[in-house]
């Protein structure tokens, strides 16, 4: 069998599939194909954006099925990306979790990057649309 994916999840992605009850952004976590990691500033920024108690009781059990990394310091980014000072952290702690993907809903920020493999220890593909990941995964199947 081979090795699962790991799977970067920006704020905005774990926002949204804790947002409400049936979402199908959950399809995330009942993928066994996929490993899924986030980063601590991830979380908290997710976490001060929940919505209400039950957004965020959602959003606590999601990430009880995630691997969450340490943060990793953006200065580590690859000269070429020019990201915002918010966002670095979350490239530089994607990369440095080893992910095969960043699965982010930041077309503004995140999108110049899009499926294009960003230079790392085996490559990084920033995808901008969880859906379109999602698709794929089912054809791979």
């Amino acid at each position: 069998m081979p090795e699962p994916l790991r799977v970067f999840l920006d704020a905005n992605v774990l926002f949204s599939a804790a947002y409400k009850q049936k979402n199908g952004l959950l399809e995330f976590w009942s993928m066994p194909e996929v490993q899924l990691v986030t980063s601590f500033y991830v979380v908290q920024e997710a976490l001060r954006n929940c919505t209400s108690e039950d957004h965020t009781r959602r959003l606590e059990s999601l990430l009880a099925a995630t691997i969450i990394v340490s943060d990793a310091l953006p200065g580590t980014l690859p000269p070429h990306i020019d990201l915002p000072t918010k966002d670095q952290p979350v490239l530089a702690a994607a990369m440095n979790a080893g992910a095969d993907f960043l699965i982010t809903g930041d077309k503004t920020h995140f999108a110049p990057w899009m499926n294009l493999p960003i230079e790392t220890r085996h490559g990084i593909l920033m995808i901008t649309q969880p859906r379109t990941f999602l698709d794929y995964l089912k054809q791979r199947r």
